[in-house]
């Protein structure tokens, strides 16, 4: 957040001084102090179009980057680790409740809601109460049953983390420095749970909707000093080769330099991308030397029984939930990926170690895109659902947890002032009359507006190549009617901002 009075300021002038509706005004870089500090390229599109639509959802974003607010943390199991999880403690202080109940053979199933904080929790939570549903959510029903506490996540030396210096944490049970895997602070490795549950005969597995080099993923299996020395995780993902099942996303990793994934065998046409590799090394034919099992579609991750197995089915990250059509359909979700994995490990004798994380929350907030937020994050319900089922198979020797790395965008709903002419009226029994110009948010227009967007906002601002394509997108696949200078402004923010980040 280094540059975020200059981002706040910036955003002021779009937004509340008349000169932004002069087509003709220039934003450039230098009005940030000449760096920025976005998480994509299109990120001042996402600020200026939240603060065009904010006085109407009341949702705040206080930034597009980490914070530093703790974040909810659930779990059942024996009670001795849910004690040890009670309340509030360190990330670090998990890995080693994680190291522990390995080394006792529990179970270990962990959830990680990558940038989920509180809201985005509460999220799918408030859904429920807007529709008088009386069924909890599996973050209230773990946290009412075992563990209810929260996760303070800072580095070694800061407040703020990321997802490698967190992960770390919590897979290593030792804070480090950011952007670093699996190593402390100097650079020396750290044996994080995953390793010690190989080491002990464990069944495993590593399931994410990001890349499978990620820094979450990577942190319990791989040590680098640079979390994007990618092409480096993914070789020390493969010289291993004791992961039983891998899934996820960042293919393009894994086959030669100069080649098109779906020039391999079974790969589906709609994965023809290049390779990321500046080498001829094949990663996926060396894991299938390994008798691991390849699979690139659902179909084909559906169909394996038993055994290894290394899914890849995407370049980078697989699909936001909001985004999911029939033009997806060959793609798992993160859920479908995690209840096949725990299905392939849980099936001996033998303990097993899960570690399922559900990224794409953290993707959304970035984006500050409540309603994409929304549907990853009750995509990880989903996912706990099926964890928690395969949680009470054999609750005495099974640990479950849910949490997240850190929080992304500060995410809060706000009340609102309204003018007097718009306040709230009711007549009360006894004839007094209660006004009220303080709009709480009402449950109706909390679920109108999370129910109203068909798209990710990422999405629908990629496929807007005009300013009649981008009112036409705005107005159908996100419920949101713009003026013309509004929709004027933002196009041109897309358009003509000099780039920071392409």
């Amino acid at each position: 957040m280094k540059y975020i009075h200059g981002l706040i300021a910036l955003v002021l002038i779009i937004v509340s001084n008349s000169a932004c509706q002069n087509k003709n005004l220039k934003l450039h870089d230098d009005m940030i102090r000449n760096e920025s500090e976005f998480w994509n390229k299109r990120s001042i599109s996402h600020v200026i179009l939240n603060q065009m639509i904010g006085k109407d959802t009341q949702v705040i974003w206080s930034t597009t980057s980490h914070t530093a607010a703790p974040v909810p943390l659930g779990a059942v199991g024996p009670e001795k680790y849910t004690k040890m999880l009670q309340g509030p403690i360190q990330n670090d202080s998990l890995g080693r409740v994680l190291k522990s109940a390995v080394k006792e053979k529990l179970n270990v199933i962990i959830v990680i809601g990558d940038g989920m904080g509180n809201m985005h929790m509460a999220l799918p939570i408030y859904e429920r109460y807007a529709q008088k549903n009386k069924i909890p959510t599996y973050f209230e029903r773990i946290m009412s049953e075992g563990a209810c506490g929260y996760l303070y996540t800072g580095t070694a030396r800061g407040l703020v983390t990321g997802s490698a210096a967190s992960g770390t944490a919590i897979a290593c049970g030792k804070k480090t420095l950011m952007n670093m895997i699996g190593v402390d602070s100097l650079g020396m490795p750290l044996q994080s749970a995953l390793a010690l549950a190989i080491n002990g005969r464990y069944k495993t597995a590593i399931v994410t909707d990001a890349g499978i080099t990620d820094a979450t993923p990577a942190a319990f299996y791989a040590h680098s000093i640079n979390r994007d020395a990618e092409q480096k995780i993914a070789d020390q993902l493969e010289a291993s080769s004791n992961i039983d099942v891998i899934l996820g996303g960042g293919a393009n990793l894994f086959f030669p330099k100069g080649t098109i994934f779906s020039d391999f065998e079974g790969v589906p046409e709609s994965l023809n991308f290049e390779s990321l590799r500046t080498d001829s090394r094949n990663l996926i034919e060396s894991f299938q030397k390994k008798d691991y099992q390849f699979c690139s579609t659902l179909r084909q991750l559906q169909n394996i029984e038993r055994g290894k197995v290394i899914g890849l089915f995407a370049s980078g990250g697989l699909p936001a939930a909001i985004n999911r059509d029939e033009s997806t359909v060959s793609i798992p979700s993160v859920k479908e990926m995690g209840n096949k994995a725990l299905e392939l490990i849980s099936d001996t004798d033998s303990p097993y170690f899960a570690m399922i994380e559900c990224a794409r929350i953290d993707w959304e907030a970035h984006d500050n895109d409540i309603a994409s937020v929304y549907k990853a994050v009750e995509e990880m319900n989903q996912v706990l659902k099926d964890a928690y089922r395969k949680y009470q198979e054999s609750p005495e020797n099974t640990l479950l947890i849910f949490t997240a790395d850190h929080e992304t965008g500060g995410l809060e709903v706000a009340y609102r002032k309204m003018p007097k002419e718009n306040a709230f009226h009711k007549k009360m029994e006894n004839g007094e009359e209660w006004e009220n110009i303080t709009n709480p948010l009402l449950y109706k227009i909390f679920v109108k507006n999370l129910e109203r967007q068909k798209k990710s906002v990422s999405s629908v601002l990629g496929e807007s190549a005009t300013l009649s394509e981008l009112k036409i997108n705005i107005r159908e696949k996100l419920g949101i009617a713009l003026s013309n200078d509004e929709a004027e402004q933002l196009f041109y923010s897309m358009t003509d901002y000099k780039r920071y980040k392409d």
